[in-house]
C-alpha cells in the first residue's frame, strides 16, 4: 500500500495524469502503475481510467493533514491535546495508542491514519475504511478513578460525534445503542472503546472512532450491511480534516465533563437521537435471545427492553432491529 499512496499523491489534484508520465516520475513501469491503480480500486478508491489520456480521481483526494487538523481545533481543545499524530498506514490506531500507553500517558493523544491494515470493529469484527473515504481516529484518555457510570462511556462518545457532525452540516442523525451512529437506518459511524485499569487506581481508555465521510459506490458494495456516509447527511461533502477537528473538539469537551458530571447530564440528549426508541428489536445474548420493545436507556446507560410484561435493563448485547411499532 505504500507504493499505492505515492500514486495517490500524483492523482490528488483530480486532474488526468497519463500512465506514461506517472511511470517516469515514479521510476516504475507503466505495468506497475496499472497494478497500483487496480489495487486502489480493489480497496474502494474511485479511480477513473480515461481512454487514451490516463487516470484521475473525480473530485481529487484529500489527505489527512496534521497541520490543518490542529489549526481547526478550538483554543480550549489545544490546551488538552498533548500530541496529534497522523499516519499514512498503520495496523490500528487504537492498537498504536495502547502500545504507547505501556511507555507513557496517552491522555490527550489523538492518533489518525489514512489506512488501517487491521482496523477493529465491535464483537471482534473488522472496520473497513478505503483510503480517503473516512476517518480512523483514536483518542487516549485517562480517568483518575473509575467513573460510576463508566458503562455509559460509549453513549457519551456517541453524543460527542453527533454534535461534531451536526457542526459539519449533517442532519437527521441517530444513535443506535450502544455505540453506532446512523442516518436513515444505515450505519454512518462506529465506536470501539478499549481500556486498561488498575484496581482502585486510574483508568486509561483508547476511544476508537470510525466515520464514513465519503464512500464510493464500489466501497459501499464491499460492506455487507446497510451503510451510509456523512456526505449523504449534508448538503455538500465536508472536508475530512474539518470533520476530524470537530470530533476531537467535542470528544475532549464531553470527556472532561463526563468525569465530573457522569452520564445523567447527557441522558436526555442521547434519548433525543435514540434510533431504537419504541421499535421492536431482538437482543442477542451469549445464552439467549430476547425480543421486545426498546424503551430508552437507564441512568447507567443500560438498554431498557419491554418484554413479557416487564421492562428489563441490559448492559450489553447485539441488537437486531425488527420493525417499527
Amino acid at each position: 500500500m505504500r507504493k499505492a499512496f505515492v500514486l495517490l499523491e500524483r492523482l490528488q489534484d483530480g486532474h488526468v495524469h497519463s500512465g506514461e508520465n506517472i511511470a517516469v516520475d515514479l521510476g516504475i513501469s507503466r505495468g506497475a502503475v496499472w497494478a497500483q491503480v487496480k489495487r486502489l480500486q480493489a480497496e474502494g478508491v474511485e479511480i477513473h481510467a480515461v481512454s487514451g489520456k490516463g487516470y484521475r480521481i473525480p473530485g481529487g483526494y484529500e489527505f489527512l493533514d496534521q497541520r490543518l487538523i490542529s489549526s481547526g481545533l478550538a483554543t480550549q481543545t489545544r490546551a488538552v491535546i498533548r500530541d496529534l499524530r497522523v499516519d499514512r498506514i498503520t495496523d490500528s490506531t487504537n492498537e498504536r495508542l495502547l502500545d504507547l500507553a505501556t511507555k507513557q500517558t496517552i491522555h490527550g493523544v489523538a492518533w489518525l491514519a489514512e489506512y488501517q491494515t487491521r482496523g477493529r470493529g465491535r464483537r471482534g469484527g473488522s472496520w473497513l475504511a478505503p483510503p480517503g473515504s473516512g476517518l480512523c481516529l483514536s483518542l487516549g484518555w485517562c480517568f483518575n478513578s473509575l467513573p460510576s457510570s463508566l458503562s455509559a462511556l460509549s453513549l457519551v462518545v456517541g453524543v460527542a460525534i453527533v454534535r461534531a457532525l451536526n457542526r459539519c452540516g449533517a442532519t437527521e442523525l441517530k444513535l443506535k445503542w450502544p455505540n453506532d451512529i446512523y442516518h436513515h437506518d444505515a450505519k454512518l459511524a462506529g465506536i470501539l472503546i478499549e481500556m486498561r485499569s488498575e484496581f482502585g487506581g486510574p483508568c486509561t481508555v483508547a476511544i476508537g472512532v470510525g466515520v464514513n465521510v465519503t464512500l464510493s459506490s464500489d466501497a459501499r458494495e464491499r460492506i455487507n450491511e446497510p451503510i451510509t456516509h456523512v456526505s449523504a447527511a449534508c448538503a455538500s461533502s465536508p472536508s475530512r480534516n474539518k470533520v476530524a477537528s470537530k470530533i476531537i473538539d467535542e470528544l475532549t469537551s464531553v470527556l472532561t465533563d463526563f468525569e465530573r458530571a457522569g452520564f445523567e447530564h447527557y441522558r436526555s440528549e442521547w434519548q433525543h437521537y435514540d434510533l431504537l426508541a419504541d421499535r421492536q428489536i431482538t437482543i442477542e445474548l451469549p445464552d439467549r435471545t430476547v425480543t421486545g420493545i426498546a424503551r430508552g436507556i437507564g441512568i447507567d446507560g443500560t438498554l431498557l427492553l419491554e418484554h413479557d410484561g416487564i421492562t428489563e435493563p441490559y448492559l450489553s448485547g447485539h441488537i437486531v432491529m425488527n420493525k417499527s411499532v
